[in-house]
């Protein structure tokens, strides 16, 4: 009854629309759905829309020569469940079920595709004249947008971007492949608000709203720990369909850590119907790199389903000595045990290589000026490496029940080792004797495991006629990396005095050879865990109106045991320990309202911490400070700008309060067998606050556009320079004060639709850092320098060759720019960004 009428209502809007539908001369490739659609909508003016997920690994044989639109639609959705929906506005969304976010969206049967595709042809004006009799909901969903997409990062509930209360920023595979981002790296450099610090290869760091980002997810899971321990997680992209940055406070599902924010990487997932992805790359500095990507039923009723994932990238790099080979293979499989009962599981192995591995960057003259040895330097030989393997595995279920009600279990484990041996140039270079400069080098062997646990249950339940939504769950990491070895190479200080000092204008790190080790210590023990209890209530106070309130009991241990290699002895001397545990309930609440039909707005409140038992406060013997705790206040809009752009903006203000500092009253030493060193109080606050934006979408058919752009001023009270670096916060106050990344792309009109154009720019103000050095005369002196602001233009073109296969040019940092990405003070660390290059990639979709 429902439908027939909704069925009248739109066939007599299109009668007034008067917008009869004719016949066209189409010529759409079989391939992949998604590009179909979008090639059939600029050769039609239709517009369509759709979720990216739930059209991915479908296929269409096609269609061509003179048809109606309506028919076209037909056929290329032929052999797949996939409906059509028509929108009050007049536009189309194709896709399985609008859901609770798309309730404007009416389904229409084949009969009357017709009059919706004449109505999706007629002006704007007109459509909204004819659909006065059409029931309206509360949001559309725009073919590149974002605000519907679900998220898995801060919820377990599956909530769309809209309706987080949190700032987030999605970098879909469609950009991903678009920029050629194959790395965490590449992928966050395009993240609105995210500094990325990219201290080599595979040691970076990644700086929110002014504070370290210490924790990633995986499918939204337990939180795992980036960096430290002897971890050097260095994602590629080929393995993730896509990356979420949630900006800010995330404790309830974080954990402890800092308030920067947290990255979630969402797994590729297997799909029943069989596709395929391979793609060739070649570009500057002898860069090579393939991917394949096949997935399909392994099964007749497609109940049991896999994907296979495989790359191989070879490559130098812009600074000399430098060459990197990488491959990683993940597989996993799908499997419905029930219509209620999903069933996950996969794996994968990435090996990678780093020759003339260096994790220290350039020096400069001790008073901060810059020594101009240009981007190509590099100050390690090529023997210097670090080889690597990484091992994955996980597993997940989700049990439906009830009406809305789901059960979620996700495990991971991490096996990451390491190996490496490097010397590297360092020190702050006199500009009038031009000495100062020395080599050092080292070796290390490390071995860490992760786990992570996640258990979890959210639904709906409806109570006073309202619809209400709960979480509830436990989540448990754990990171060991016991048995790490540190060594020296003979012969280079402070193990030996034959390679020291040197001249730097006149230096090749490739006359200095790789000598043998002698131990330098080593950690039996080096671990840390957490575990927290969560829970969150999301009551409908009215129906524009949701109070969503949270909490979290989370416990945190840590272990580190350091035995010194004792060389009059031959064997590891009398081990250091430090060991700590406490535990913290914080809590979090939001507001949210859906003020218009395409507009919501929300401010929201949280907390994470960090604890620092090992610091006692006096007298002594002392007693453990306080867990250090960074609150985080948010106030928020989204929405829709003429039904087609997707826009967010918050305002945000961060306090993270209590950093122990030494207490001047009580001299300083340890106190106690589990390290712990007295005497300190609690008064260092570090604050951050600005204003973030983002605004995507479509602006006319076949351009889409993406914008982002972050303020932050911040300021730290209490403490010191060392404090701040040692608390994990250090990059304060390099951290630009304002940002901008844009990205574009059109796809060409009617018969130049086989040719898409894409563009962006990155562009900060400028950074500067200051200090005082210590030089090899023991002179203190003062450094203050800045990196300028600087632009970054980066483009791309692509072009379909035929039905199947693409081929792509990309150019990043087009206009030549040279600047640091990195500073950091004048002995070391300062780091080049990288030249203009470009890259050529072949694409091939079945």
């Amino acid at each position: 009854m429902i439908r027939s009428a909704v069925l009248a209502a739109i066939s007599s809007a299109a009668l007034v629309a008067h917008a009869a539908e004719s016949p066209q001369a189409l010529d759409v490739p079989a391939g992949d759905l998604t590009s179909a659609l979008k090639i059939l909508a600029m050769q039609t003016n239709v517009e369509l829309m759709f979720r990216g997920e739930e059209l991915a690994g479908f296929q269409t044989q096609g269609v061509s020569g003179t048809l109606l639109p309506s028919e076209a639609i037909q056929r290329l959705l032929e052999g797949t469940d996939l409906k059509i929906f028509v929108d009050p506005d007049g536009a189309l969304l194709i896709g399985k079920e609008p859901g609770q976010a798309n309730r404007r969206f009416q389904q229409i049967g084949s009969r009357s595709a017709s009059a919706a595709v004449r109505l999706a042809q007629a002006p704007s004006s007109e459509r909204t004249q004819a659909n006065d009799t059409v029931p309206v909901g509360i949001e559309t969903v725009n073919v590149f947008g974002t605000l519907d997409n679900e998220l898995s990062v801060g919820s377990k509930s599956g909530l769309s971007l809209r309706e987080t209360p949190k700032s987030v920023t999605v970098v879909t595979r469609e950009r991903i492949e678009a920029q050629n981002l194959t790395s965490l790296v590449d992928a966050m450099n395009q993240t609105t608000g995210v500094t990325v610090a990219n201290y080599s290869p595979v040691s970076n760091a990644y700086f929110s709203r002014g504070f370290l980002v210490q924790t990633i997810q995986l499918d939204g899971g337990a939180p795992a720990f980036l960096g430290g321990f002897g971890s050097f997680l260095t994602p590629d992209t080929a393995e993730f369909d896509h990356v979420e940055m949630l900006r800010g406070v995330d404790g309830m599902y974080s954990g402890a850590g800092e308030p920067g924010g947290v990255i979630n990487l969402v797994r590729k997932r297997a799909k029943a119907a069989p596709a395929m992805t391979v793609s060739a790359s070649a570009g500057s500095w002898d860069s090579y790199r393939g991917e394949i990507d096949v997935t399909g039923s392994l099964a007749q009723d497609g109940r049991l389903r896999g994907r296979a994932v495989g790359s191989y990238e070879n490559k130098s790099y812009f600074y000399d000595n430098a060459e990197s080979d990488k491959r990683l293979g993940f597989a996993t499989i799908e499997y419905d045990l029930t219509p209620s009962t999903l069933l996950i599981a996969g794996g994968s192995y990435q090996r990678r290589k780093e020759d003339g591995y260096t994790g220290r960057g350039l020096p400069r003259y001790n008073n901060g000026a810059d020594l101009h040895l240009g981007p190509e330097t590099s100050l390690t030989p090529k023997w210097s490496h670090w080889y690597s393997t990484t091992k994955e595995m996980f597993a997940r279920a989700e049990q439906s029940y009830g009406a809305s009600g789901v059960v979620k279990l996700n495990f991971t484990r991490i096996e990451e080792s390491s190996d490496s041996d490097y010397m590297y140039a360092f020190g702050a270079i006199n500009p009038t004797t031009l000495a100062g400069a020395q080599v050092r080098a080292f070796g290390d062997q490390y071995s860490t495991t992760q786990e992570l646990l996640d258990l979890s249950a959210s639904g709906k339940f409806t109570l006073f006629g309202l619809e209400h939504r709960y979480t509830v769950g436990t989540d448990y990491s754990r990171i060991d990396g016991g048995g790490q070895k540190l060594f020296f190479l003979t012969g280079y200080a402070p193990f030996g005095t034959t390679y020291n000092a040197i001249n730097l204008f006149d230096f090749d790190p490739n006359n200095y050879p790789q000598t043998a080790r002698v131990p330098r210590g080593m950690y039996p023990v080096n671990q840390q865990s957490q575990n927290g209890f969560y829970g969150t209530i999301g009551i409908q106070l009215a129906e524009p109106l949701r109070l969503t309130l949270g909490g979290r009991y989370g416990t945190y241990r840590y272990e580190q045991v350091y035995q010194p290699w004792v060389l009059a002895t031959g064997s590891y001397g009398t081990p250091s320990v430090t060991r700590y545990d406490d535990n913290k309930f914080i809590p979090s609440v939001a507001l949210g309202w859906d003020f218009a039909t395409d507009w919501s707005a929300y401010a929201s409140y949280a907390e994470t911490y960090k604890v620092q038992a090992n610091l006692l406060q006096g007298p002594l013997p002392g007693t453990p400070l306080d867990p250090i705790t960074g609150g985080g206040f948010e106030v928020g809009v989204k929405g829709e700008l003429f039904g087609v752009l997707n826009v967010a903006g918050a305002v945000y203000r961060i306090v993270r309060e209590n950093q122990g500092v030494q207490d001047l009253a009580y001299p300083p030493g340890t106190v106690s067998s589990s390290g712990s060193s007295c005497c300190y109080i609690q008064q260092q606050d570090i604050t951050s606050e600005g204003f973030d934006a983002e605004i995507s979408g479509t602006v006319l058919p076949g351009w889409q556009m993406f914008g982002g752009y972050t303020y932050n001023q911040n300021k730290s009270e209490g403490g010191t320079a060392s404090t701040v670096y040692s608390s994990g916060a250090y990059y304060l106050d390099r951290t630009p004060r304002h940002m901008v990344k844009l990205w574009t792309t059109w796809q060409l009109p009617n018969a130049l639709s086989r040719w898409t154009l894409n563009g962006g720019v990155v562009w900060q103000t400028e950074t500067s850092v200051s200090g005082t050095v210590v030089t090899n005369t023991a002179t203190n002196v003062p450094f203050t320098f800045t990196q300028p602001g600087y632009s970054l233009l980066n483009a791309s073109v692509q072009y379909r060759l035929t039905d199947n296969l693409t081929l792509g040019l990309y150019g990043d940092n087009l206009l030549d720019k040279t600047y640091y990405r990195v500073i950091s003070n004048s002995v070391t660390d300062n780091y080049y960004g990288s030249p203009r290059s470009f890259v050529f990639t072949l694409r091939g979709q079945w």
